[in-house]
């Protein structure tokens, strides 16, 4: 039997992030193209990576442009709700394909051809709709603006639970989105983790802790900063985003703190740390501490989300409820000397490139007899 087409859709790409990073991922993994609305002109795509871009005008160009690139990012909603719009139709070579892989929320909006088969790796159910939604409605403070948000979520929900409807075979990237997915959309899932990439190692010991992600209000970073004020150790916080006017503001008189921005060698910093800390509100799986164990660190994790689940206490590190009075205690117990890298990395195993790469093989064509039975 020969095996069939197979076309990668991914909602777009506004930056590399980690929904980027496993379309690019599945991209080599199934020698596939990547067809998406558009790619930002700061965006530099790998060159042995296919990306055909379907609107690639409206998202970049004229009027349409300047309204559609004002808070991108998933901030935008007018972005967000023509990205939906646009991905119902897609363009007519997606139609060619045998089976669809979807990146991202917004992708499973594409209506398929009779004949194909769709293959949706959500990453979550949009968190502003479900597990984020009443945390969201908190931030606003006028009832009429609150109220027209909560009838404008109202509606995205009733979409997204519509689109479900053209989904084959559900992905998640861990036993959380599988069990959301599972909530809110009342569908099984597979459960593939995303790939770790990159030269991850120990290097030793030179008395710090590093903390690293997308510095936005979610992540936390702001109370591991709090946390280490009143901590004589170092901490070093790398990355780039919102949060980092503030964080720098925090982080001003002490020491033992550093903001250093955006830190293209990530390796290395996390290669030499005592340890890694992770903070994230709710985190769907979390590569970056993946990445650390991986690299043969302890993690030292907010008791939530898929975290949780990755740090086994005493084996892969320790976990602290998400207030600063619960970090420092926790920072204050850890002893690098009760962790072993080596079995921090045999824990991490689970997250091999070539078990992500087996994994989405299987979904994507093991699959296949079984479909087409039903």
């Amino acid at each position: 039997m020969s095996r069939e087409s197979v076309a990668i859709l991914h909602d777009r790409f506004p930056t590399i992030g980690g929904s980027e990073t496993f379309a690019i991922e599945a991209a080599r993994v199934l020698d596939a193209p990547i067809y998406t609305m558009y790619v930002d002109s700061g965006v530099d795509v790998p060159s042995d990576v296919e990306v055909r871009p379907i609107r690639q005008d409206k998202y970049s160009r004229g009027l349409s442009g300047r309204l559609l690139d004002w808070k991108n990012n998933g901030m935008n909603p007018f972005e967000s709700a023509s990205v939906a719009i646009d991905m119902t139709q897609g363009c007519d070579e997606l139609a060619e394909y045998d089976v669809i892989l979807e990146s991202g929320p917004l992708s499973k909006f594409y209506v398929p051809e009779t004949h194909q088969r769709i293959v949706h790796y959500p990453h979550s159910p949009p968190r502003w709709l479900y597990d984020l939604f009443r945390d969201r409605m908190k931030r606003i403070d006028y009832p009429i603006i609150a109220f027209g948000a909560r009838t404008y979520a109202k509606i995205w929900r009733t979409l997204d639970k519509e689109a479900v409807d053209y989904v084959d075979t559900f992905v998640g990237n861990s036993e959380l989105i599988r069990d959301r997915i599972r909530r809110f959309y009342d569908r099984d899932a597979e459960v593939v983790y995303p790939p770790v990439t990159g030269d991850w190692r120990n290097e030793g010991d030179d008395g710090y802790f590093v903390t690293w992600s997308r510095l936005d209000p979610e992540k936390r970073i702001d109370l591991i900063v709090e946390a280490f004020q009143g901590l004589d150790e170092q901490l070093v916080v790398a990355g780039d985003g919102e949060e980092r006017e503030n964080l720098e503001q925090l982080a001003t008189g002490h020491d033992n703190i550093e903001i250093r921005g955006f830190v293209e060698d990530i390796e290395s910093l996390t290669a030499r740390a005592t340890a890694v800390v992770y903070g994230p509100r709710k985190e769907d799986f979390g590569l970056v501490a993946a990445e650390a164990l991986c690299a043969g660190k302890p993690v030292i994790g907010v008791n939530e989300g898929f975290t949780k689940d990755q740090v086994e206490e005493g084996l892969t590190g320790l976990t602290f409820e998400p207030t600063v009075k619960s970090l420092q205690n926790t920072i204050r117990t850890f002893d690098p000397a009760d962790f072993d890298t080596h079995r921090i990395q045999e824990f991490a195993e689970q997250y091999r490139y070539e078990v992500f790469e087996e994994g989405l093989r299987e979904v994507v064509f093991e699959n296949e007899d079984r479909f087409k039975s039903e």
